[in-house]
């Protein structure tokens, strides 16, 4: 099941939820969140609709107004965009569940990752009308060679289909691999999608935004719903400071490795080359991932297992990676899982 049902475990054992260590959900841990006042006006009165100044400011001098629109979260997005479809869709698998599980009337032909590595003219033989590729992707982080992808986008483009990269975590990359401004200039067929609410860590909000040409942002506008922000969002995302998140990569990098080479010590397997801010692990041997979870919410920390994958099961499980001192109690936690099961 998805990440981050926080409120279970807090009210199965009876802690607060300040007390939880959420590994099962990705957001930034090494960011402050900003308190807000809800004033009444927020409230009373209609979200604003003319976005630009809150555009240009997400934009980060990385595009141009006309290139951006705000969503309330990519997933309320992905959904959307499906739905407008009238064909057959590709999607590269791993991917986020929601699309997946997404209602569509045509068909999901579902092409896993390491075939499309391998030969990515594959997808030359299919008749589709979009394709869907999150960068980097989720559950293993692994980001797509830089040319293959080109290839994708220029096979897409010949077919007259959209294509969809979503970048849900490309704040958490330290090494960017691509020019997402050069890539809508001269694609009009590409749209990338951002989430806002992992890097500044605020999913309780939803905020994300779309890059496109500027005739395919016009026309997403025209079927998202009116005053899809709340004020509360919008006056939020004055408060955020990208410069905040600078250091963001160096410190996952820094962390992330700290984990893996701790976890192959007990004997796990780190799936992928994770460069996110999260990894793909397997137990092996006799352990089972069911007994890590349980083990772990009874000490307040929750992980993901994967097995609502269909490549993976419940001996797969993704982690978050946070601030030392909480991967520490992570780790020794699961030390502690692991001779109590051997003893």
């Amino acid at each position: 099941m998805h990440g981050g049902n926080i409120y279970s475990v807090s009210k199965n054992n009876n802690v607060k939820l300040n007390k939880i260590l959420d590994y099962s959900a990705n957001m930034n841990d090494f960011i402050k969140i900003n308190n807000i006042i809800i004033k009444s006006e927020y409230i009373k009165n209609y979200p604003e609709i003319k976005l630009d100044k809150y555009k240009k400011f997400l934009s980060n001098r990385e595009f141009g107004i006309k290139n951006i629109s705000i969503v309330p979260g990519l997933t309320y997005f992905i959904h959307k965009f499906i739905s407008s479809l009238k064909n057959n869709i590709i999607i590269i698998y791993p991917s986020f569940t929601e699309y997946i599980y997404s209602k569509y009337d045509y068909n999901k032909i579902i092409i896993n990752y390491d075939i499309i590595v391998k030969n990515p003219d594959i997808i030359k033989n299919y008749d589709f009308t979009a394709i869907f590729l999150v960068y980097p992707d989720n559950p293993t982080g692994n980001l797509i060679n830089k040319d293959i992808l080109f290839k994708l986008i220029d096979i897409a483009y010949n077919k007259n289909a959209y294509f969809f990269i979503d970048e849900s975590f490309i704040y958490f990359v330290r090494n960017r691999k691509i020019n997402e401004n050069e890539i809508i200039n001269n694609y009009n067929n590409v749209i990338i999608g951002r989430s806002l609410t992992k890097i500044f860590s605020i999913p309780g909000l939803r905020l994300g935004y779309i890059i496109s040409d500027e005739n395919n942002i016009n026309s997403i506008e025209k079927y998202l719903e009116p005053w899809g922000i709340s004020e509360i969002t919008l006056k939020y995302i004055e408060k955020l400071d990208f410069n905040e998140i600078i250091s963001t990569p160096e410190k996952t990098e820094i962390e992330r490795n700290y984990m893996i080479k701790n976890l192959l010590k007990m004997n796990f397997e780190l799936i992928g080359n994770p460069e996110a801010n999260f990894i793909t692990i397997k137990l092996k041997g006799n352990y089972n991932g069911y007994l890590l979870k349980n083990y772990l919410e009874n000490k307040n920390i929750m992980i993901r297992l994967l097995d609502d994958y269909d490549l993976f099961n419940e001996n797969y499980i993704r982690l978050n990676v946070k601030k030392h001192y909480k991967n520490k109690i992570l780790i020794d936690n699961i030390k502690n899982f692991m001779v109590n099961k051997n003893e």
